[in-house]
């Protein structure tokens, strides 16, 4: 197939893919919302944090370094693949040795023991980060789709049967052992490569420029975003951080699964068109936009109904959620396509920009979260956090690696402004209507009347338009279909 053909099947694949996962977590997350307490997710909040930090180091960048490369042999994978292996010994014996400092740091003696078993999974992982790098190289997503499906699915089950049976945090703790397990021995029964019992210095050098400088903008990255639920853990206690990463997850899970979906076939397709500029901003400036046309309204519709959502789906005793979500909903409505900066850095081969960039942008994020914690509140963290990502730093976000291909902040707001007024209007429609229905009526019934109005109000407004992005999608979804269909008949 074409590169464009292949770009388009990956997006079919992994969009297919992620609705199915998205589906299934949000299922599996309310259950186990429903049958644990924000305790319990504040203890696996606090160890996440380091286990989290940790996990960068797992791969050491060459997962990217592996898909960027122009030319890659067996030399460079079967070096890497045992790389990764000792880095995983050795990570697993970090987490093991420090589990002790994070229970005394957080005063809760119980983290010790949940730190150590977390920590096998770092071994675990090791095993299957050169095939997962690979299968993306190739852009075969029907095969990661599968992978990642199926261990949402078994992870899952496995938590929940857990958390009904009262085993409380522990639950959430073997949901993440069962899941890095299961997609190891997934992606290893559908990978073609297997590693041969060599170590190639040189050939690992090669990709060390580029790795090296991803890893430092990553791990710095990390403790930027999560430096808030270190600080909240420590100063406001763990219902603080429940409430607070609950409040976060919630907003990252369609804006995270939506452009890491778009990102994790961009890449590969960016950086096999690396020297075009002029092309690469062109489907770059087309891709974001279409994320703005389904990300735009999910965020700030959810922000509307934040209260009625909350307490029809998780009842009462998470109310504290509701003013943390507003915010980080607007939030996410603007790193939906923020994010999807790294795609540039990366497929030009310029981490060195991307971790010197990072390095400015996340002083001035710790800054806002000291500021927060010193207020004294979960809100006011959220807002200083929010206020500096989304509006102080999102000039520079933008226009220092649009320098790389030719494209300026003004050429970003353009390309999503239609899709924001639209946004607007159909917010204005779902907020102001809530008004006309009886306050005696029951929060699910609000949301059985808002979302679909706002579902409907926002087509209507995309359509009338004819907003760009909207005529890209449909003749996206089209193409897509006739693709399939006509090779339905050749079959037939």
């Amino acid at each position: 197939m074409s590169l464009k053909q292949r770009t388009l099947s990956g997006l079919g694949w992994s969009a297919c893919a992620k609705i199915v996962k998205q589906l299934l977590q949000f299922v599996i997350s309310i259950i186990l919302i429903r049958l644990l307490t924000p305790k319990d997710f504040g203890l696996i909040g606090m160890v996440m944090v380091f286990i989290g930090f940790v996990g960068l180091f797992s791969e050491l960048g060459f997962g990217a370094a592996i898909i960027q490369k122009e030319q890659i042999g067996d030399r460079h994978l079967s070096s890497i693949f045992w790389l990764n292996i000792a880095t995983g010994i050795i990570l697993t014996c970090i987490v093991l040795a420090i589990a002790p400092v994070i229970a005394i740091f957080f005063n809760e003696p119980r983290l010790e023991l949940l730190t150590a078993v977390l920590s096998v999974s770092f071994f675990i992982s090791s095993f299957g980060m050169v095939q997962s790098a690979i299968l993306r190289r190739s852009m075969n997503f029907r095969t990661l789709a599968i992978v990642e499906t199926l261990t949402i699915v078994l992870a899952g089950i496995f938590a929940i049967v857990l958390a009904f049976r009262g085993y409380g945090v522990w639950s959430l703790v073997w949901q993440t052992i069962i899941s890095t397990l299961a997609s190891v021995v997934l992606i290893w029964i559908s990978s073609d490569w297997k590693p041969q019992f060599k170590f190639n210095k040189n050939a690992a050098k090669e990709l060390v420029g580029f790795s090296a400088n991803l890893l430092g903008f990553n791990a710095f990255n990390y403790w930027v975003r999560n430096l808030d639920d270190l600080l909240i853990g420590k100063f406001i206690g763990s219902s603080g951080l429940g409430i607070y990463n609950r409040a976060y997850g919630i907003m990252l899970m369609p804006v995270s699964k939506i452009s890491h979906t778009v990102g994790q076939v961009m890449f590969p397709a960016l950086s096999k068109i690396q020297a075009d500029k002029v092309r690469v901003k062109h489907l770059y400036l087309s891709t974001i936009r279409i994320i703005a046309l389904i990300t735009f309204p999910m965020m700030v519709g959810l922000s509307v109904v934040a209260e009625s959502f909350v307490i029809t789906l998780f009842g009462s005793k998470w109310v504290g959620i509701i003013p943390i979500l507003q915010v980080f909903c607007l939030l996410g409505m603007l790193q939906s396509i923020g994010t999807t900066v790294g795609w540039i850095y990366n497929s030009q081969g310029r981490t060195d920009i991307q971790f010197r960039w990072g390095l400015a942008a996340g002083s001035l994020l710790i800054l806002s979260i000291v500021i927060g914690i010193v207020i004294g509140n979960i809100l006011s963290v959220a807002l200083c956090y929010a206020i500096t990502s989304g509006i102080v730093l999102a000039y520079h976000n933008y226009t220092i690696p649009g320098k790389l291909i030719g494209m300026t902040f003004h050429d970003v707001i353009r390309n999503v402004s239609g899709v924001l007024g639209c946004t607007i209007i159909m917010a204005a429609t779902v907020y102001f209507i809530k008004f006309m229905m009886p306050l005696t009526w029951p929060h699910w019934l609000y949301l059985t009347i808002q979302i679909p109005l706002g579902v409907f109000t926002y087509i209507v407004l995309v359509h009338s338009f004819k907003l760009k992005s909207y005529v890209e999608f449909k003749e996206l979804l089209s193409d897509q279909w006739e693709r399939h269909f006509t090779k339905l008949k050749q079959r037939c």
